[in-house]
């Protein structure tokens, strides 16, 4: 029984159809491969430039969005032709080039996944949202912002509640779900305010009480350390198992 999904063999797991290759010889098929990794690294510098064009906001969400759509695309495609070269070798008993290409193929799953981890990292670094990222000043005037919507959010519930009550004791009837006024209690006593009015999560605790605590800046780093290490771990696991084809190749 197989654990690790990543190790089932490739015919276990469900995948699209694999394309079909002209390339016969194993010669050949090692120049498809090289072929498909420089393909690769041309889609990882789109991704770079894209993201830094992001950054900096010369490339808006929208579009940002739309070359992270193409660039999976492109990469799973990507997977599919390597993925069609390495049982291709198999099929020709070389499994050691086969094995080498199923490493690579693991390196760059990992490289995609680190990657897109520091980029939403330094993203999320980018928009200054996290109290330690802030000058005194700035938390000042937040936290006044957040005190005057809340104060705006009661009053006006509180508002829609004495209108609901007023038609209430007029028809004997309380039609305020039927047009949008109705929000289910909250009972969730940590979302009570001091002055006795309730949240308006409509009870799914749906509220700021709830949140993620944002990560210290400590914590934050170490995310950033880590990510980096696992994505120079897996540069450093592709680029071993390249050499060790070429050198098969040139063997051959």
């Amino acid at each position: 029984m197989y654990r690790n999904p990543d190790e089932q063999p490739q015919d276990r797991r469900d995948r699209p159809p694999l394309p079909v290759l002209e390339e016969t010889t194993p010669m050949d098929l090692i120049k498809r491969f090289f072929t498909v990794q420089e393909r690769r690294a041309a889609s990882y510098n789109r991704f770079h430039e894209g993201f830094d064009r992001h950054l900096s906001g010369s490339m808006g969400a929208g579009d940002y969005g739309r070359l992270c759509g193409e660039i999976t695309s492109e990469m799973g495609a990507l997977s599919l032709e390597a993925l069609a070269v390495e049982e291709a070798l198999n099929a020709a008993s070389l499994e050691s080039l086969a094995a080498c290409i199923r490493v690579v193929q693991l390196g760059e799953k990992a490289k995609l996944r680190m990657t897109c981890t520091l980029q939403v990292l330094k993203k999320t670094h980018s928009e200054r949202k996290w109290t330690w990222q802030r000058t005194p000043e700035e938390v000042e005037e937040a936290e006044a912002a957040a005190v005057a919507m809340a104060a705006s959010a009661h009053a006006n519930e509180a508002a829609i509640k004495e209108e609901n009550t007023r038609r209430r004791t007029a028809s004997g009837l309380n039609p305020g779900w039927a047009n949008g006024n109705f929000v289910a209690e909250c009972n969730d006593p940590l979302h009570r305010t001091a002055d006795g009015f309730r949240c308006g999560c409509g009870g799914s605790g749906a509220n700021d009480t709830n949140a993620v605590p944002e990560p210290t800046e400590e914590e934050y780093n170490g995310a950033c350390a880590e990510a980096t290490r696992a994505l120079e771990d897996a540069v450093v696991g592709i680029n071993e198992a390249l050499q060790e084809i070429r050198e098969i190749q040139a063997d051959m």
